[in-house]
């Protein structure tokens, strides 16, 4: 049974923050909507209540579309590893996520080593399926529709820690994006509505925040209607792709990932598991800033019937049994493709 962190984990949390000098808060690579607020949340409200601490938010990707979020500005965007040796903290916070490998492409033995020789404490504060789990000072998983849900838990309910500007617009960001417009099952979801029914109360515009998450820029119809063309079907569930010259012509046209990503985004959670009678599916596309040969699957389900995270976990990826997501090296789109196929077919 899932509920609010534990009195164990809330303490161990406050001394892990109130034993620090310096906090590191960071996400995964490609942050999504959740992500983004739950690292602003904790950022902004650690800085409020403890302004003795020099607390950094960071990301190893810049957000697109989220700068109208409170403390956006202070997001810095760079490698985790460079993040590390400059801030030198003695304690990092890692959101929305279970391990440093899923916080970045390129340095995490860079990161891993800065942990284990700086004498650094490892917080993380999750709610995707308990695999790959890193070997932390407090993991915190309360199964609920966002990580935001759970840091406003924290810090407000159990923690009693002042609210910073925004913090209820944030975290009505994050509990709407990756709960689907609260519509995705969870074992916590009656919490959500009463969290939810709290943060409209107390003046957060719903609609208001939905317009600035869902809009729409010419780069990002262009990537659902690439997405729109191929879209192909098997017998129980539906696939699409970015093509490898339409990936090569947008980065020669210096047009950037985080719009690609984000035309993903919209197509993968919108349309690919509502097609026809098919209820789940996949797209997949090489992303320019993986690396070489490195094809980014998302996959979509709804709830019950197929566990999509089984699949991502085959590419050392995860997520939630409806959502999931990782990086499939190949050589080639065609090859990427039937790699995923032999995957399902297992």
């Amino acid at each position: 049974m899932y509920s609010k962190s534990s009195v164990e984990e809330v303490e161990e949390f406050k001394q892990l923050v109130s034993n620090s000098s310096r906090i590191l808060i960071t996400t995964h690579v490609s942050p999504d909507p959740d992500a983004v607020a739950s690292v602003l949340l904790s950022a902004t409200t650690l800085t409020l209540n403890y302004p003795d601490k020099q607390v950094i938010a960071s990301s190893e990707d810049q957000p697109e579309g989220l700068d109208f979020l409170e403390g956006y500005n202070q997001l810095k965007v760079g490698s985790l590893a460079n993040m590390l040796q400059d801030g030198k903290p003695d304690l990092i916070i890692i959101v929305d996520a279970m391990n440093l490998e899923r916080c970045t492409r390129q340095s995490v033995d860079q990161a891993k080593a800065y942990v284990k020789n700086s004498g650094a404490k490892l917080a993380m504060i999750d709610h995707h399926e308990k695999e790959q789990i890193e070997p932390a000072d407090l993991y915190i998983n309360n199964g609920s529709p966002a990580v935001a849900m759970d840091l406003y838990e924290l810090f407000f309910d159990q923690l009693k820690l002042q609210q910073p500007n925004g913090a209820g617009n944030t975290t009505m960001l994050g509990i709407y994006s990756d709960s689907g417009g609260f519509i995705y099952p969870s074992k916590r979801q009656l919490e959500m509505f009463q969290l939810v029914a709290k943060l409209v109360d107390g003046g957060v515009n719903l609609e208001e925040l939905s317009n600035k998450l869902n809009r729409y820029s010419q780069d990002h119809i262009k990537v659902i209607g690439e997405l729109a063309t191929n879209i192909t079907h098997e017998q129980a569930y539906s696939y699409s792709y970015i093509s490898d010259t339409f990936e090569r012509e947008w980065v020669q046209k210096g047009k950037s990932s985080a719009a690609l990503h984000k035309g993903c985004s919209f197509f993968v959670n919108r349309y690919i598991r509502n097609v026809e009678d098919r209820k789940w599916g996949f797209i997949v596309y090489k992303d320019a800033v993986e690396g070489e040969n490195i094809y980014s699957l998302s996959i979509r389900s709804l709830n019950g019937v197929r566990d999509v995270s089984k699949i991502a976990a085959k590419f050392d990826g995860g997520g939630h049994k409806a959502a999931a997501g990782a990086r499939v090296q190949a050589n080639s789109l065609k090859e990427a493709i039937n790699k995923i196929k032999s995957v399902i077919a297992v």
